[in-house]
């Protein structure tokens, strides 16, 4: 005890009242000044203050029973709660960090158990600020309330009490570590230059060595949320250095290991083995042998890992989780060695022996991932992605095998919508028998009715026929033109579900071969103008990503050149560097001319027909002439399969706009065709406005006229076998699926406009 503080306690004790007993507590504050307030603070100055304590204790025995009751009646109960609780929490934080680090700043995962003793914390100490102010247990009370609810993550709670400490208790010997946890706090609530600040200042002027080594800790936890290893593993180790407590030291060396075990496994296993070094707890001890072990086996050091894993087989025989994760490490083990008969082998025993566990969904998860990249089989990479969700969401890889699990699941139903039948992919009794699921689990009506190894891999899968009744219909409106029969509609959805397979297996499974497989099969049944850009683009997308770029320019081009005004047209020039097609110029008709655009975009040909048609009658002048022109003489060849019709309005438009990108696109066409009918006609033509045609301006809409006056005398001469370009109403009502049907699979080669260049027909 200091002697200037003896004289001044005695001093205040002999100014006292002559008649003051010893059986009386001493206040420090004036009762009668304080007689209206009910519950006022005493003089926190003095009363926390270790030499007033004492002297106190000493001279009034009130006060010494106060702290005595104080202590074995709430504070002792408090804080054997926190310890408890808190080690636990220690426990859990370290077996998670190797694994999880870029969530270091989330709300910690306890057991119901830690909770409920943070809860007894909190409340204890709650009596303590308020019936024992005076107490010298006092600011340990409020440390403890704040520090319960740090560590439950009420982070906003935790920040109101120690602000109070703060602000209150400034003469407290525990103020920097309530400083350093104000600053934790901080850091989880994203207010960082504070907590920084006050963390650097805490380095820099506390005398209490371990609040600056965890100062360090929580800095080197900071760098580790912003992924800066370097600087996390150099503050981790700062503070090891100015730590006197060797439990701590331990704890702080395997997050050392933790953090260089993200980069380098072979350095880890060193890291690892300095955290034996230190006084380890038990749990953390098994910790580091178990990371130890895997990095071993990740560095290819399979006779030191074995080691390890036998000597964990003894020494924890009687902790069956432990023993749960050393039978997985084993399996992990056989897989890094390439012997995955024995890891297959040693995974089932997992998921057998150790039910509903993380080392069972993890094992689980292996198994997925052997079906699906080695086997190939994504039926049971399925199943077993779907059971490592299932077997304890708190599994390592639950994140990854819920992901698996979505793609398998949408490629299974693509899959079924391109055989027209539904693939089962409930567990079957294989499985089960396997997985060790118990009979109250085993549904006979869930199971497979045959097996169908199917195509491409041999991704079996049981099925069965699709109720087709069951599918809603579209109504047909019989002012639209039928433009296929249900078949053709059939082919249009199998075409758009190969598509959307192919991105499967390029974006998520990473099979380019069975992307471009299906890339090809869309674009070989694809009729859609739009739909076929689309497809033509992702194979050149596939080949720039497998370099082969010269195949991926040449698509491009054949983007440009046949599809010019799709949705990607301008994408394929911008990636082959050539100038794009300024479609934002305006002028009177974009209304017109979007309205039938979009039309077209969506399939109905029949309105966008007629919206191209009025467009260049109401417009002559129009900056879409050519564009109109071009989507007429399209759908007349690729919908209505009306070729001549179609060789009309494509010559129109080379002699109305020459100099056009759709006209380039037509023009081959157009000469095929007549070396085929024998037909000559004047290409040459110079385009001097959007109407000029041979030289002279020619109303658009009066060319129409004379169009489709052509069409119908050849139908009345029967020199056309294809129906007239105008139909009636009545008309299109009688024409059935059937005969378009008919239309459709009757027409020859020298029948239709060819499509594809003679050097694509050779391909």
């Amino acid at each position: 005890m200091k002697i200037p503080n003896f004289l001044k306690f005695c001093t205040i004790a002999a100014l006292l009242s002559i008649q003051a007993c010893s059986t009386f507590n001493y206040k420090t504050y004036d009762e009668k000044q304080n007689e209206n307030i009910d519950d006022p603070d005493p003089n926190y100055e003095l009363t926390l203050d270790p030499d007033f304590q004492d002297f106190t204790s000493f001279m009034f025995i009130g006060n010494r029973t106060e702290n005595f009751s104080t202590y074995f009646n709430t504070y002792f109960n408090a804080s054997e709660n926190f310890d408890d609780a808190y080690t636990d929490y220690v426990t859990r934080v370290l077996a998670n960090y190797n694994v999880r680090q870029d969530s270091i700043f989330a709300k910690p995962v306890l057991s119901p158990e830690s909770i409920d003793k943070f809860n007894v914390t909190i409340e204890k100490s709650s009596k303590v600020i308020q019936y024992h102010k005076s107490s010298e247990f006092l600011d340990k009370a409020v440390l403890l309330v704040g520090k319960s609810y740090y560590l439950l993550g009420d982070y906003l709670k935790a920040e109101r009490k120690f602000g109070e400490f703060i602000s209150k208790l400034k003469s407290s010997r525990y103020l920097d570590e309530a400083l350093l946890y104000l600053a934790k706090t901080q850091l989880r609530l994203d207010n960082e230059k504070p907590a920084i600040e006050r963390l650097n200042d805490l380095i820099k002027n506390s005398r209490d060595e371990q609040v600056v080594s965890e100062s360090y800790q929580s800095i080197a936890e900071y760098y580790l949320n912003k992924k800066d290893h370097e600087n996390a593993i150099r503050n981790f180790k700062e503070a090891i250095k100015f730590s006197n407590d060797k439990e701590f030291k331990a704890q702080m060396q395997f997050l050392v290991a933790s953090v260089t075990a993200k980069t380098n496994s072979k350095q880890a296993a060193v890291e690892f083995e300095r955290v034996l070094d230190y006084d380890a707890s038990f749990d953390l001890e098994y910790l580091t042998k178990f990371n130890l072990a895997n990095n071993l086996i990740l560095s290819g050091s399979f006779p030191r890992a074995n080691t390890y894993i036998e000597d964990m087989n003894v020494k924890y025989k009687d902790n069956v989780p432990y023993l749960g994760q050393i039978a997985y490490l084993r399996g992990f083990y056989f897989e890094e060695k390439k012997d995955l008969k024995k890891a297959i082998d040693q995974y089932y025993e997992v998921i057998k022996n150790y039910p509903s566990t993380i080392p069972s969904a993890d094992a689980s998860f292996r198994i997925g991932n052997y079906f699906e990249n080695n086997k190939f089989d994504f039926l049971n990479a399925l199943r077993y992605y779907r059971f490592s969700t299932e077997q304890n969401p708190a599994g390592t890889f639950y994140g990854s095998s819920f992901a698996k699990l979505n793609i398998l699941k949408r490629y299974f139903q693509l899959r079924s919508a391109i055989a027209g039948k539904e693939i089962k992919t409930d567990y079957d009794d294989e499985f089960r028998k396997k997985t060790s699921l118990t009979p109250e689990d085993f549904d006979p009506n869930n199971l497979p009715k045959n097996n169908d190894e199917g195509k491409n891999g041999g991704h079996s899968g049981s099925v069965v026929p699709t109720d087709d009744s069951t599918k809603g219909s579209k109504e047909t409106d019989s002012s639209k033109i039928e433009i296929a029969d249900t078949t053709a509609i059939k082919e249009v959805d199998i075409a758009a579900s190969k598509f959307e397979l192919a991105e499967l297996f390029l974006y998520d499974l990473n099979r380019t071969d069975s992307c471009e497989y299906y890339l090809l099969d869309a674009l070989d049944e694809s009729i859609d103008y739009e739909f076929t850009a689309k497809v033509l683009f992702a194979l050149s997308a596939l080949y720039r990503k497998l370099e082969n770029n010269t195949k991926s320019d040449e698509i491009l081009n054949r983007i440009v050149k046949d599809y010019p005004l799709s949705e990607v047209a301008n994408s394929s020039r911008r990636l082959l560097n050539i100038s794009v097609i300024d479609n934002t110029k305006r002028d009177e008709s974009d209304s017109m001319y979007n309205s039938a655009e979009l039309s077209f975009i969506n399939k109905d040909y029949s309105t966008a027909l007629d919206g191209f048609k009025n467009l260049l009658v109401s417009y002559p002048s129009t900056v879409h002439y050519d564009r109109a022109l071009f989507g007429i003489g399209w759908i007349y060849e690729n919908v209505l399969f009306n070729n001549d019709s179609a060789y009309i309005y494509y010559s129109s438009l080379i002699k109305g706009a020459p100099n056009s990108e759709a006209a380039a696109i037509v023009m081959q066409k157009v000469e095929e065709y007549n070396n085929f009918n024998k037909v000559p006609v004047d290409t040459s033509g110079v385009k001097t406005d959007s109407t000029a045609i041979d030289g002279n301006s020619i109303d658009p809409g009066q060319l129409l006229k004379e169009l489709e006056d052509s069409e119908k005398k050849k139908s009345d001469n029967g020199e056309n076998s294809e129906q007239p370009l105008q139909k009636s109403e009545d008309e299109i009502k009688t024409k059935t699926e059937e005969e378009v049907k008919t239309n459709v699979e009757t027409k020859t080669e020298e029948d239709m406009i060819p499509v594809d260049t003679p050097k694509e027909k050779e391909q």
